[in-house]
């Protein structure tokens, strides 16, 4: 096998895991994608900020919880 068809693989077990329901919720495969994506070298762009923003209709405030402040 060569190394970029390796590559290729990992990086598409990694993609399916992320629209796995219960494997995207877990903080262990979490942690194997950001370590992937961070010795990749792969950031996010400004374009990804954007469409949070415009997902984010308006913030919850949640009055009926204490804040803790320690």
């Amino acid at each position: 096998m060569q190394i970029d068809t390796i590559a290729e693989l990992e990086t598409t077990a990694l993609l399916e895991g992320l629209h796995d329901e219960e494997l995207r919720r877990d903080p262990k495969f979490l942690a194997t994608v950001r370590k992937y994506l961070k010795d990749n070298e792969l950031y996010t762009t400004k374009n990804l900020t954007e469409i949070v923003v415009q997902e984010v209709k308006e913030i919850p405030i949640f009055d009926d919880e204490p804040l803790d402040l320690k």
